[in-house]
């Protein structure tokens, strides 16, 4: 067998030595060497940068990255080459998180407020922990961990550690509660999100999951999108109420009233059906997996119900079958309304209809995990749940609640008081680095290490169909602030934490857990690394950031679209007082996400990749019902629901609905560090309780709103320019020549129109500019 240096390394310990063998997995060949640190890199004092793998936790769906150490500070953050989820790829939210290590209002020291009215003052450690073990001893069963969904190592020691004191481990998340998860299990019979084969697809038709922005591994996606376009093979259409950075890529941008995203795949698929596009073979499939069939999606009653022209529709569904392999995806704000299981279970429906499940080209199943006990999908509770939850801790059910990674004073709406319900509870525990909305409410708040500090597992989700389980290892010690006068923070790891109050049944340490299932992994034999010992095969792992098994997989077992509720239903904004009314649609935005990284400057300067706005809250308002509305860039607009009132900054531009007003999420915290704190306005705090009604999650897209100015203007922080685009003569377009054509031809067709008809006609008429 021939080796390359990629695939062979001699890998030398303190005490052993011996031969790791690093397969190439089909992954891309990169001569880069990476190190584990077997010494830490406060013992590195010369001026040389070194590199340390590791996976970022709670800011990623499972990408691979690599950190740039000098002298024990870390400098930058990179995809992984080796990583098979990210492929070396990055994006800007990494640079952010690496802010949090060094942010100037970390939590230094554990803190404890001595009466629910009373400021936190600083404890020591062992102060802490006593406070920690009599909350725990006070509690008899009535408690609740709360954290941010969490898969490997970390989510099961947290759900042992509930589950050992006889509480329970509730995850909470304000975008994903449980719809998409239920859609995949419904249609493809998986518990894991699966994977799409972009790369090989021709023909791929999203609706609103931003893929490319927001939406699971957008640095992965974006690899598969380079290589979907390679060669011209490649056309993306996407539905979506708003531009998205999806939409702006996309060939045919499909804009449809929110909520009826179903409707509209269902008929794409009447017109493939009706026109016999697709195998007798595929069509009894799919009439299978969608039991009512298709009466009542006649192409006319679906264009009138979701306000994409004729025209476009058939476009869509001829290229979906005509240009296979072929791949549909659904999930974002097409997921996030009354009806976001019926929408999902449609759009996943369109892969079995043109023979896309388990295809290459189209979409995959994901095997489980590949350690014993260890989670490999992760979703938030439904709000549903939370709501239940919430009024046990209103009565006074719950003694000890214990948070981490979970902001839900800023992410939870107004209508639940989140607010009133933390002040019934007697003992509130939070974990963090930077105090933010919920630790105003915390008894006891908590130094938390961050993901460069910390040791950990983590499986991707969806991952690339096969195992993969990606390492977290520390890159870096204690760091010593600026002036050397001491330690930034005193942080220990949240699993740490945890492990030290438990029984030690489940283990004593996140290092021990992590290399005992190392270990594990190792004596399977089979992977991307062996090694001659289990220490060799552990550092081998850390060197590479993961193990994945290239021969692992899985397959889906096709089951039945849920059309238990079809039709969205919307809040009723009649009673929000005076204004314009409006469809809010929330967006995840590409810097800030849902919040998470507001308090670091980069994410917060970052441009917006639509508007170019940043260090603000703005409103996306169509232009055309703008100028009817006397409405300017800059116009401080408020913004009602029946839940509360926020401002927003207008921004008017073409890629929206005439009908939609479209918002980001992240800003909005009274307290996230200085760079965040009573910054722009919380879109989520004034979502009406409408939920999806399968689910039970909170259906984040189905809030009406009134608008109305303000009556003052401010500037737009923003990138781009304000000057107004006008012809000059003579003006002569650019011409557009296909393969094979003429420029007689090119003339003929009129290719320059292509833009026009992209923008103006977004929603199926001109009149949606």
């Amino acid at each position: 067998m021939k080796l390359n240096r990629r695939e062979f390394l001699a890998l030398t310990g303190k005490t052993a030595a011996g031969a790791v063998i690093f397969a190439a997995c089909g992954l891309p060949e990169r001569e880069l060497i990476v190190q584990s640190p077997v010494d830490l890199p406060e013992d590195l004092v010369r001026g040389e940068d070194a590199w340390y793998a590791t996976s970022m936790g709670d800011f990623t769906n499972g990408d691979g990255v690599l950190v740039r150490v000098m002298q024990g500070r870390a400098k930058k953050i990179e995809g992984n080459p080796d990583h098979p989820v990210n492929r070396g790829k990055a994006t800007a939210r990494y640079d952010s998180a690496l802010q949090l290590l060094y942010h100037p209002d970390r939590i230094s020291e554990p803190m404890l407020r001595y009466s629910k009215n009373g400021n936190l003052v600083e404890i020591s450690w062992d102060q802490a922990d006593t406070r920690f073990k009599e909350a725990l001893s006070n509690a008899n069963g009535a408690l609740t961990v709360v954290t941010n969904p969490l898969r490997g190592t970390l989510g099961s020691v947290a759900s042992k550690f509930a589950a050992q004191y006889g509480g329970k481990h509730m995850a909470f998340d304000p975008v994903e509660q449980g719809v998409l998860h239920g859609a995949v299990k419904s249609v493809f019979g998986q518990d894991q999100l699966p994977t799409f084969d972009i790369s090989n697809a021709h023909t791929v038709l999203s609706f609103g999951a931003d893929w490319l922005g927001t939406w699971g591994s957008p640095a992965g996606n974006g690899v598969k999108y380079g290589e979907f376009r390679e060669g011209d093979r490649g056309y993306l259409i996407h539905a979506e109420p708003r531009m998205s950075v999806t939409s702006a890529a996309a060939d045919l941008w499909l804009a449809p009233i929110p909520g009826t995203e179903g409707v509209l795949a269902l008929g794409i698929a009447r017109v493939i059906v009706g026109e016999e596009l697709v195998s007798d073979a595929n069509l009894s499939a799919f009439n299978a997996v969608l039991p009512d069939g298709l009466n009542g999606y006649g192409i006319v009653d679906v264009a009138n119900r979701t306000g994409v022209s004729i025209g476009k529709i058939e476009k869509a569904a001829r290229h979906f079958a005509d240009h296979t392999p072929s791949v549909a995806i659904g999930g974002g704000s097409a997921g996030a309304h009354t009806n976001g299981t019926f929408n999902l279970g449609a759009i996943y429906a369109l892969n079995v209809l043109v023979g896309a499940v388990d295809a290459k080209g189209g979409v995959t199943a994901n095997p489980g995990s590949a350690l014993k006990d260890i989670p490999a999908s992760a979703t938030g509770a439904s709000f549903e749940a939370w709501e239940a939850e919430l009024a046990q801790w209103r009565a006074g059910n719950v003694e000890t609640v214990i948070i981490r990674s979970a902001n839900i004073v800023h992410g939870m709406p107004n209508s639940v008081a989140i607010r009133e319900a933390l002040g019934h509870v007697p003992n509130v525990i939070a974990f963090g680095a930077v105090h933010d909305d919920t630790m105003d409410f915390a008894d006891l708040v908590l130094p938390e290490q961050t993901f460069l500090e910390a040791w950990g597992t983590d499986i991707p989700e969806p991952g690339p169909g096969y195992q993969v389980v990606g390492t977290q290892q520390p890159v870096v010690g204690p760091t010593i602030s600026q002036d050397e006068s001491g330690l930034i923070s005193d942080a220990r790891g949240f699993g740490d934490t945890l492990l030290a109050m438990s029984d030690g049944s489940y283990g004593s340490s996140m290092e021990g857990l992590v290399k005992d299932s190392l270990s594990d992994l190792h004596s399977t034999g089979s992977g991307s690394v062996s090694a001659s010992s289990t220490s060799l095969f552990a550092n081998g792992a850390l060197q590479r950031g993961g193990w994945w098994d290239t021969s692992t997989g899985a397959l889906s077992n096709v089951g039945k679209v849920n059309t238990s509720a079809k039709d969205a239903g919307y809040s009723d904004a009649g009673s929000a007082g005076s204004g314009t009314e409006f469809h809010l649609v929330p967006f995840v935005s590409n810097s800030l996400g849902d919040g998470r990284l507001a308090s670091t400057p980069w994410a917060q300067q970052t441009p917006d990749p639509i508007s170019s706005a940043s260090w603000s809250t703005w409103a996306e308002i169509n232009s055309k019902r703008a100028d009817e509305l006397g409405i300017k860039e800059g116009d401080v607009l408020l913004i009602r629901s029946t839940s509360g009132e926020i401002e927003a900054l207008a921004y008017p531009h073409p890629g929206i609905r005439p009908d939609v007003i479209g918002i980001p999420m992240g800003q909005g915290h009274h307290k996230s560090g200085r760079y965040a704190e009573d910054r722009g306005s919380n879109v989520l705090s004034i979502l009406v309780d409408e939920k999806d009604t399968v689910t039970g999650a909170l259906a984040w897209a189905a809030t009406k709103v009134k608008v109305q100015r303000a009556g003052r203007r401010v500037k737009v922080p923003k990138f781009e320019g304000n000057v107004e685009a006008r012809p000059i003569e003579p003006g002569v377009p650019v011409l557009v020549v296909g393969v094979d054509e003429t420029a007689h031809d090119a003339q003929e067709a009129n290719h320059h129109e292509y833009q026009k008809n992209f923008l103006l006609d977004g929603e199926g008429g001109d009149d949606h500019e």
